[in-house]
């Protein structure tokens, strides 16, 4: 067991430069990836355009390197604190300790991504370099190396990077990230795989790194007893014997072919998504190592093997055989190839050889999941093969700096630049935001990372924070909203929700919030009086915006012009108004005068029609609402509410029964209240849950706080959370352009999920199959009582502040007593509430 040769190249280390060997200087960088999913062909043809002026700008002999490995939860733990003051916060800190915990135990994996590129090569001159390589040690000091060389290879780098642009955001990796990288190496799958270094910090800048010894068995001979040829078995056993740990067993494997009829981009030519997701017991890397020829000398070529071809046909002309036709076809493709360079003129040949590499904790595992690849590339027409007696050498691949060996060139395809780019190697499906809470994991990469909702920290970076959700009844979004709504309280805010429910699961709720406030509009203990709840200056105001759409009354004729006269702040002021009874008086005693205006009767009886029926409006003996309360949730199920359609049709509109034109006003009332609470600095955030979106989007007063929120909560620390059956009717103006954050929850009906991924953002004329796992894979109830399992309870489709689009799982808090609180309801049983986890 052991190997003949040297596949560590490193010689010396000088931050992100690497000394090799044999001569070579390569500088490596992390690359940031670009969002795909399930984004418009649109978007992905600038992401394909992004990989083509990559490719055609990096140099020969460039590594490409795609990394599986668990993701720190450290890092996890430390996005979820940034920006909170945990002494001030205790209650998230607690949630933070369970979350944390849990993500522990889901393990869940990530991807980075690198780029190696070679940047000149030593001179040979230098005799203290030339020692340093001969010496062949990877200890060996970089201080040997001049400055003036240094500044020369950095110098080729940031040319190469000027290049190719600034898409993928390169960054000079530590120096602590080679010797990380060979630890994962020797390790990849298996026990003592080091974490990923996504956390700053996590690696330091030295010059220098040890690399750790290690025997690797091509075949696993040790463990047959028998000395069998390596070249018998694809599997490499790598022990490390200087460490306490388990074998890793690898294998390598390489696409021998691509379909003949090419990849059709998008859908068709993204090789590299079918490794993610794979098994959770073996790691999976992927390297593509690249090689690249301008236009002008492919065609240079082309013309050289065309005459070639000519002359082999002219000595067969007379043979009847299947040569002639081959050679035929033969020039047939090469003038089609060559035409391509032809009309192409910013393009090049790729010569690119692509390992995929499988580590686990034993030898079973690893060929179980080399075959489960092996039939998933059959479906794509890619025929995968683990080359007996190759799997060193294409294991080395892998390790930045490797020399070129054989199998480099025997495992390698030529395709033009732009057919390459359609491998869109550097992209990630992940969705959500860079820190915050942890709301769910991803499920779209196959490698459950935690989905983070800063929906407080977007608001500190300038950007909305907003969000909207829709499904079908019991499909979460009720569970989602009260999730935030939690999280929110524990970070200090306050929010404000209105609950619809007839069972009151909001008030249930806020029972398990401390200083929280509860108004039923129809039996109240606190009032809504706009006059008496905002301040004197904009009192009058908003009064006006509330109560003459009540009346069916415009604000510039008859008895609303009276109305606005009355509710100025001077006509506030001489008829010592101070409550919405106290203007009923007035109008009644401006009435009864001699002479007096007659609209004032006309408002008068106006007034007189609703005084008595909305005491939370006309009772001054009630308290005003208090608008400082950590959680208001205000009960409007007895109250009676206009449909969709009403409010959008004219002539339905203007027949609205008088207890419709109530509910609307008091729901307007609650959102203006909220606007005039939140968006104002109080240093304190603030967010409306509104669970009838279209009484916040259909109406001009809630489609004005919809549009405020949306537009300046972010400047104010504040947001607004929508939810709706129907995104087609009620996600309209500010909801549709303004809010980004979208969650779309089971929806069976198909034109309602048909509207809720094109809400969403989803092109189903490309991914018509997208109705289907919304209409069937998502959260699907089964079984006699047709309920969903507990482990696929809040599945949902995802869109982010960038746009991003994926699929997730929420999750909900990670506390007992607070996941109760929102899950269970009032009135029923512990049983019919874990069935119920959804409801919403």
């Amino acid at each position: 067991m052991g190997f003949d040769r040297d596949l560590q190249p490193t010689a010396a280390i000088r931050g992100h430069l690497q000394f090799t060997h044999a001569g070579l200087v390569t500088a490596t960088y992390f690359i940031s990836p670009l969002g795909y999913g399930l984004r418009k062909s649109s978007d992905k043809y600038e992401v394909k355009a992004a990989h083509h002026a990559l490719i055609n700008s990096l140099p020969s002999g460039s590594l490409l390197l795609g990394i599986q490995a668990g993701l720190n939860t450290r890092d996890v733990l430390s996005k979820m604190v940034e920006g909170v003051d945990l002494d001030e916060c205790e209650a998230y800190a607690v949630e933070v300790v369970a979350a944390f915990e849990r993500v522990r135990a889901i393990r869940p994996q990530t991807r980075m991504f690198l780029l190696s590129i070679p940047v000149g090569s030593t001179n040979p001159g230098v005799s203290s370099l030339s020692r340093l390589w001969r010496g062949g040690t990877a200890s060996a000091d970089a201080a040997a190396i001049a400055r003036s060389d240094l500044e020369a290879y950095e110098s080729k780098a940031n040319e190469i990077l000027s290049r190719i642009g600034g898409d993928f955001d390169p960054v000079p990796v530590p120096a602590a990230l080679f010797q990380w990288l060979w630890e994962h190496y020797l390790s990849r799958g298996a026990d003592g795989d080091p974490v990923a270094p996504t956390r700053e910090g996590v690696l330091d800048d030295a010059t220098a790194a040890v690399f750790r010894s290690a025997a690797l068995d091509e075949g696993a001979r040790a463990d047959s007893g028998r000395r069998l040829r390596p070249s018998f078995v694809p599997v490499i056993k790598v022990v490390q014997p200087d460490r306490e740990v388990p074998p890793s067993y690898q294998a390598m494997l390489t696409p021998h072919s691509f379909p003949y009829s090419g990849m059709a981009f998008p859908g068709g030519s993204e090789f590299l998504n079918v490794l993610e997701g794979l098994a959770a017991e073996v790691t999976v890397d992927w390297g593509i190592r690249v090689s690249t020829r301008p236009a002008d000398q492919v065609l240079k070529n082309n013309e050289t093997n065309l005459r070639r071809l000519g002359e082999q046909m002219d000595q067969r002309d007379q043979e009847v055989s299947f040569a002639h036709n081959t050679l035929m076809s033969k020039a047939q493709m090469l003038g089609e190839y060559n035409n391509h360079f032809e009309i192409n003129g910013g393009e090049s040949e790729v010569s690119f050889t692509t390992v995929i590499a499988v580590g686990g904790r034993d030898r079973e595992a690893t060929m179980d999941a080399v075959n489960t690849l092996k039939r998933r590339y059959k479906r794509f027409q890619v025929d995968l093969t683990a080359p007996l007696g190759a799997q060193l050498d294409l294991w080395s691949m892998l390790v930045p700096g490797s020399p070129s060996r054989r199998a480099f060139d025997d495992f390698a395809h030529i395709v033009p630049s732009d057919m390459w780019a359609g491998f869109v190697p550097f992209t990630s499906s992940q969705v959500g935001d860079d820190s915050g809470p942890v709301i769910g994991v991803n499920l779209m990469s196959g490698h459950f990372e935690p989905i983070h909702f800063g929906i407080m920290e977007a608001a500190l970076h300038d950007l909305s924070a907003s969000f909207a959700v829709t499904g079908e009844l019991g499909s979460g979004k009720s569970y989602l909203l009260k999730l935030v709504a939690a999280l929110v309280n524990d970070m200090g805010g306050q929010f404000l929700a209105i609950d619809r429910s007839q069972v009151g699961e909001w008030e249930h709720f806020a029972t398990a919030i401390d200083d929280a406030v509860v108004i039923d509009l129809a039996n109240p203990t606190i009032s809504l009086d706009p006059l008496r709840l905002f301040a004197p200056q904009v009192a009058g105001e908003r009064t006006l915006d509330s109560i003459l759409p009540l009346l069916d009354l415009s604000p510039t004729s008859g008895a609303g012009a009276a109305a606005s006269a009355l509710l100025t702040a001077r006509g506030i002021a001489e008829h010592r108004i101070a409550s919405l009874l106290d203007l009923y008086h007035v109008v009644r005693r401006l009435r009864d005068e001699p002479g007096a205006n007659p609209e004032y009767g006309d408002l008068a009886a106006r007034l007189g029609t609703v005084a008595d029926r909305v005491p939370v409006l006309f009772d001054p003996q009630l308290p005003p609402l208090r608008l400082d309360a950590a959680a208001t949730v205000i009960r409007s199920h007895n109250v009676a509410l206009p449909t969709a359609e009403e409010l959008t049709t004219p002539h339905l509109y203007n027949r609205l029964p008088l207890t419709k034109r109530l509910g609307t006003a008091l729901y307007e009332l609650v959102g203006v209240a909220a606007r005039e609470a939140f968006l104002s600095d109080n240093g304190r955030f603030g967010l409306l849950v509104g669970d009838e979106a279209h009484h916040f989007t259909q109406t001009q007063v809630g489609a004005a706080v919809t549009s405020d929120f949306s537009r300046d909560g972010r400047k104010h620390l504040a947001a607004i959370a929508l939810a709706s059956h129907d995104p087609a009717t009620d996600f309209q103006g500010a909801a549709h352009n303004l809010i980004p954050n979208r969650f779309v929850f089971r929806q069976r009906d198909e034109t309602l999920a048909r509207n809720s991924l094109e809400w969403l953002g989803v092109d189903l004329d490309e991914a018509p199959y997208l109705l289907q796992v919304l209409r069937e894979e998502t959260s699907p109830p089964v079984g006699v009582g047709r309920q969903v399992p507990e482990e696929r309870r809040g599945e949902m489709f995802m869109r982010d502040a960038l746009n991003r689009i994926g699929r997730g799982k929420v999750l909900g808090p990670a506390r007992p007593d607070r996941a109760a609180a929102i899950t269970s309801t009032p009135g029923i049983s512990r049983v019919g509430a874990a069935g119920r986890r959804s409801a919403g």
